[in-house]
């Protein structure tokens, strides 16, 4: 093969690969935006809408929004940067969302238990919740016999934008087996919350949320509520309630257990 021949092609191979390192730079912006698009294909109607809107058109809202929320295998396909913008998208529809209420009673046999009262959460709480957990007043222990409240929180904003507030009791009935009681409670709303107890401290992210027990996925964003803890649970080795969306990873909101 001449050296003429030889250049023309090494050239053109060349030129092939730039055109397809072209074409994929043009073409990618298109193909990101309908995977980050098809993502989560919902929009929030106005705020003057939602204010008007009868209680049942804003559960089928509701409902619709948890149709389109990605999968989180979807969600793991995304690159990190698609991850971020469909995370901030669904993040901000989500604190938007009607709140959901829940009034659930006090479990039978746990009524009437006296609980110490504990101080409202504050942001100074917030900023220094792993230094004073061992300093929050001790719940008001019941005969061995009977039920009891052994262990008591008060929720904290994970950050300026995940917010919760109210109280995370946990209870042991009769029979042993324990109940953690959320009370007074609410918590910003977003995609796919579950309600889990840590045995870790000082909880920011999931970077270091510990060993955990998924208790469920959270019944509302909004009042009072009951989780039951597995049968055989140690809870003494958990330290912390914690808000969190399954999904993308992020902590809405923590509870130190003392």
């Amino acid at each position: 093969m001449s050296m003429r021949r030889r250049i023309i092609l090494a050239g053109g191979g060349v030129g092939a690969i730039v055109a397809i390192a072209v074409g994929w730079w043009l073409v990618s912006p298109l193909f990101v935006t309908n995977v980050v698009d098809e993502a989560f294909p919902f929009e929030m109607p106005e705020s003057a809408a939602m204010a008007s809107m009868p209680a049942e058109e804003k559960q089928e809202l509701k409902a619709k929004f948890d149709a389109a929320m990605p999968s989180s295998a979807t969600i793991e396909s995304l690159s990190p940067e698609d991850r971020e913008q469909v995370q901030e998208r669904v993040m901000d529809v989500a604190a938007k969302m009607p709140d959901t209420m829940m009034d659930e009673p006090m479990p039978a046999g746990l009524a009437g238990v006296a609980v110490a009262a504990m101080p409202a959460a504050t942001p100074a709480a917030t900023a220094t919740a792993a230094a004073t957990a061992t300093a929050t007043p001790a719940p008001t222990a019941m005969p061995e016999t009977g039920p009891a409240a052994v262990a008591m929180g008060m929720f904290m904003d994970a950050d300026d934008f995940h917010r919760g507030s109210g109280s995370a009791t946990m209870f042991r009935g009769p029979d042993g087996n324990h109940i953690l009681r959320l009370e007074d409670f609410m918590v910003t709303n977003g995609p796919a919350l579950s309600v889990l107890i840590s045995k870790a401290e000082g909880i920011t992210s999931s970077e270091n949320l510990g060993e955990y027990l998924d208790l469920g996925p959270l019944k509302g964003n909004v009042g009072n509520q009951n989780y039951e803890v597995p049968a055989g649970t140690d809870v003494s080795e958990y330290k912390t309630v914690v808000i969190y969306c399954v999904p993308f990873h992020v902590v809405f909101a923590t509870a130190p257990l003392a």
